[in-house]
Formats: structure tokens, C-alpha cells, sequence
């Protein structure tokens, strides 16, 4: 099925040699020059052809893609190619043929200048070198891409054999797709790419989609509270919640981000939702998601650049990271959030709407002293926490552990972390209380003394954030009339918005405490071969 000029094109034919506007040497300009080598690929019946000099290689359709939000049919998804992040496009889709299976379908790695995109094919063609061939020109007008990426024809073997050529600049749309991609690779591996300072972004789900946001943007992390209706209603917002004494709007995340797309089958919507506390231009706005999924610790130049080829909220994305697992995880853009006319709008009209009820930032944190300070707290049988600064990164219990050649009950195995052998502890053991179902748990990876440990958790619950002056040194529980001060493994206090008075776990007491079981025996002891 070839791909028929349309009424925003225009034919003409130009036998042999093209004419085209020249300089003062007679020759004519880059963009107006007919390459002389093309590489071709099939679709059905039909041959396609593009300059040889955008083709960077064809590789395999991976097997899993990211998804992205806001993406138009045609762009199946993300996927990491040796460090470069690639936009795969259906070709098909985008030049309105029907789909049908096609085994072992290929996608062709194409870059022009900063951009890097792939295309589906069904197989590959040849090289054809098309000096002196005759072709049909096509002169594009208004209408949709997928009417003008065709730039003409190409007339072989007499006329018995046409090739369609495609256009890289229409085809990858540059006045709408950012720079990116290429020139990111090519800096990192010339060593141009300063790394500057490590910073922990927590990642989230709303949907089929993963997000990460820096921590250090993040004024808390909570469970969904009870949400209001309010005039405030509209577009991505679905109330308001009282967050002590300060009326907010709370956004979903989903219908902000435009994300349409369906959820996989095998995706189950949680019970209760989180909820992201941002600071905005106009005030505090609440973000519901689905899950918050690990704390990652990165680097500025591990945020990977991608062609975002027709994303109407690309504005949004600063690019994308890839955990452990190859998974890629789109990095939000803070500064970009901050200003955005709609959160910062309706941030606005909430304190113009409760003035009475709402308080500055400032106020509340009035008499507060000392650095800024952020806080972890998570479930073992109680709620405890630990400062962010020692947490490296949160992640999934391993669906595999490497087993120590030592029996300790209370270690469940050793985690292969990006080739880093890290302990992993089960406090619980430790402590002596049930074991539970490990659904959901999360592994708190935290440093002492230079070394990395592991330490299971049943959830992660929110995150708090608070002052120095605002820790208290111990905690003190009544029990039965009497008071029972904590000593051992109580590193202080700090008030939790939602749970009030929280442990910190003083991971060196935890430690000796490990150790002391183990009878003096090193944690860190590696896995038999």
C-alpha cells in the first residue's frame, strides 16, 4: 500500500538532475541537495527510503518500552540503547497504514543533528546509491505530518521501481522536539559533562507511567488526607484538604499530566493514595499518585536527554533516569512545575478564597531554628524514621538475594546492587517480632561508616520535613502509668503532621545491636561462589 500524494502536496517531476537555487560557486544549497546515497526498508509491499547519513544502525523491537504520558498513538514508548534514551515511532500509525503482525520487526535508529528517534519497519531494504536517477518532488503545504514526511519519489530500473523517500526534518517535527539525545551522549563520552552535586529524587507511579521529582523540592510526602469538595474544582483539580490549619489544593496527578492512555490489566489501583506537597509560585498544592515507589540517589549528568517528538507537557520533563532495572523513570522539571499558570493560578485563588484559613509557610514554622532537615518514616510493626541525608536509596524487596555463607536468621540475603553487595537486614528478626507477607515492602539502603546496609521496612508512609531545634533527643512512651524511656536504638523524636511522635531508629545502636547477635561475625561477609 503506497502512501498517495495528497491535496497539501505538490508533485513535480524532475528528471536526471534537479534544479535548484545555487550560490555564487553554482552549488546549490545543503538542504536543497538530493543525498546521493539512500538506505531502504519495507513496509508491506512498500519500499521507503531515507538519507544514509541519518541511519545510525537497525536494531530489534525491544521487548518491553516505557510508556510515556501524553504521547499521540503513534509513539509506542522509551528504551534505553547502550545509555541513549530512544522515542520508538510507529511508522505505520504515523503514515496512516493498517497494522497487522509482523515477526521479527525491526526498528531503525535515526538521528538528525541533537534528535535520535526510532521507526518500526518490517524488514530492511538495501543501500541505493541514486546518482543521476529521476525523481518526483514533492512540495509540502499545510497539513499533518503524517501528509508531508513523504518528500518524493524515487524512479529506478526505468520507472519499474518506486521508492518513497521520507524527509528527517519533517519527519521528526524539529520546531516542536527540544534538542537532546545526541549531543547529551556525545559530551558524556568526551567527558565534557560535569557531575557536580549527588541529590535523592523520589520516584512515583500515577498509572502506567513512573516519575521522579528531587526530594529536595518535595515539602512532604504523606497519605491522601480527607479531601474537600470546594469551588476550586476544575481541570486536574479535585478539592481541597486542611494540611494544619492550611487550606491547599490537591491536583491528581494523572489528569495533570494529561495522561490518558490505559492502565495495564495487571496494574491494581492501591487502597488508599499518597500525596506530594509542592511549593508553587502561588503557594502549597497537594499532587495525589498511586504509589511512591524508591528514593534514587543520582548525579546531574545521570539524567538522560530524549527527542520528546510531539509531547504537548514536554515542558514538564527535565528527561529521564534508569534504575537497576532497566526501567526508565521521567524526571520532572521543578522549576517548570513551580511556575506552571495553572497550579500557581489555582494556588492563588485558594488563599484569596480561605484567607482566614490559611498561614504562610513562614508561619508555620515560626521559632524554628537550624538547618532544614527531611525525614524518612516508615513501618516496622511501629512507625520509626531516618534522616534522608543517611538514606542512599529506597527500593523493592529483590525478587532474588545472593545467600551468605553464614546462618544469621535476621539477614535475608545479600543484594546485587548495581554490582555493590550490600546486607540486607530484617528488623523484625532482630527484634524478635512475626514475620508478615512481604508484599509491598521496601528496602531502606542507609550508609554507616562508609559501608552500605540494607534494612527491610513494611512501608514507606511519608516523608516530613522539620528543623534542627524540632528534634527532640529521646522519646518518652507511657505504658501502664510508668514511664519507659527508650535508650537503646532511639536516635531522638521528631512530630510527624499525620502520626504525631515518631522515632528515630539511631542506626548505630541498631548496628551493635546486629552485631551483638551475630556474636561478633562481620555483616558484610561475601556470598559463597
Amino acid at each position: 500500500m503506497s502512501v498517495q500524494p495528497t491535496d497539501q502536496m505538490q508533485g513535480t517531476t524532475i528528471e536526471r538532475q534537479p534544479e535548484a537555487p545555487t550560490d555564487a560557486a553554482g552549488t546549490p544549497p545543503a538542504r536543497d541537495r538530493m543525498p546521493a546515497i539512500f538506505g531502504s526498508f519495507w513496509l508491506d509491499g512498500t519500499e521507503f527510503a531515507l538519507d544514509a547519513s541519518v541511519i545510525l544502525e537497525v536494531v530489534g523491537l525491544p521487548e518491553q518500552l516505557a510508556s510515556m504520558p501524553l504521547a499521540p498513538d503513534y509513539m509506542l514508548g522509551l528504551f534505553n540503547l547502550r545509555g541513549t534514551i530512544v522515542p520508538i515511532i510507529d511508522l505505520r500509525r504515523l503514515l496512516g497504514l493498517p497494522d497487522r503482525e509482523v515477526t521479527d520487526r525491526k526498528v531503525a535508529i535515526v538521528e538528525d543533528g541533537d534528535v535520535c528517534i526510532g521507526l518500526t519497519i518490517d524488514r530492511t531494504g538495501e543501500v541505493l546509491n541514486i546518482q543521476g536517477a529521476a525523481h518526483v518532488d514533492f512540495r509540502p503545504r499545510d497539513g499533518e505530518l503524517k501528509d508531508i514526511v513523504v518528500q518524493g519519489l524515487l524512479k529506478l530500473d526505468d520507472g519499474r521501481r518506486i521508492v518513497q523517500i521520507l524527509d528527517p526534518h519533517l519527519l521528526l517535527n524539529l520546531k516542536k522536539v527540544p534538542r537532546a539525545g545526541a549531543l547529551a551522549r556525545r559530551n558524556h563520552l568526551l567527558g565534557t559533562a560535569h557531575r557536580g552535586q549527588r541529590f535523592n529524587c523520589i520516584t512515583f507511579q500515577f498509572g502506567h507511567t513512573t516519575c521522579a521529582i528531587d526530594l529536595r523540592h518535595v515539602e512532604e510526602v504523606m497519605d491522601a488526607p480527607e479531601i474537600n469538595d470546594s469551588m476550586l474544582v476544575h481541570d486536574c483539580f479535585i478539592g481541597v484538604t486542611n494540611l494544619r490549619g492550611q487550606i491547599i489544593p490537591v491536583a491528581d496527578a494523572r489528569n495533570f499530566m494529561g495522561d490518558r492512555a490505559s492502565i495495564k490489566s495487571s496494574e491494581v489501583y492501591p487502597p488508599s493514595r499518597k500525596m506530594l506537597v509542592i511549593s508553587t509560585e502561588g503557594g502549597l498544592v497537594g499532587v495525589l499518585v498511586y504509589s511512591i515507589d524508591s528514593i534514587m540517589s543520582c548525579f546531574e549528568d545521570e539524567i538522560l536527554q530524549f527527542t520528546k517528538l510531539a509531547l504537548p507537557r514536554a515542558d514538564l520533563i527535565r528527561g529521564c533516569l534508569v534504575n537497576k532495572s532497566d526501567e526508565i523513570i521521567l524526571m520532572l522539571d521543578h522549576e517548570v512545575l513551580k511556575r506552571d499558570r495553572m497550579l500557581v493560578d489555582t494556588a492563588l485563588r485558594c488563599r484569596e478564597v480561605h484567607p482566614g484559613e490559611c498561614k504562610s509557610k513562614a508561619a508555620r514554622f515560626e521559632g524554628a531554628t537550624g538547618a532544614r532537615m527531611t525525614f524518612i518514616v516508615f513501618m516496622i510493626e511501629t512507625r520509626s524514621a531516618l534522616n534522608s541525608q543517611t538514606v542512599s536509596e529506597i527500593i523493592s524487596y529483590p525478587k532474588s538475594l545472593l545467600r551468605p555463607p553464614y546462618a544469621l536468621d535476621f539477614v535475608d540475603g545479600i543484594i546485587n546492587l548495581r554490582g555493590e553487595l550490600i546486607t540486607l537486614i530484617n528488623p523484625r528478626k532482630v527484634y524478635g517480632l512475626p514475620d508478615i507477607d512481604r508484599t509491598g515492602a521496601k528496602v531502606l539502603i542507609f550508609l554507616h561508616d562508609g559501608r552500605k546496609y540494607g534494612i527491610l521496612v513494611d512501608s514507606v508512609d511519608e516523608i516530613v520535613n522539620t528543623t534542627a531545634n524540632r528534634v527532640s533527643d529521646k522519646m518518652t512512651i507511657k505504658q501502664g502509668g510508668t514511664q519507659l524511656q527508650i535508650v537503646e536504638d532511639d536516635g531522638g523524636c521528631i512530630q510527624s503532621p499525620a502520626h504525631g511522635p515518631v522515632m528515630v531508629l539511631d542506626t548505630d545502636s541498631f548496628l551493635k545491636r546486629c552485631f551483638k547477635k551475630a556474636g561478633g561475625m562481620s555483616l558484610d561477609a561475601k556470598p559463597v561462589a
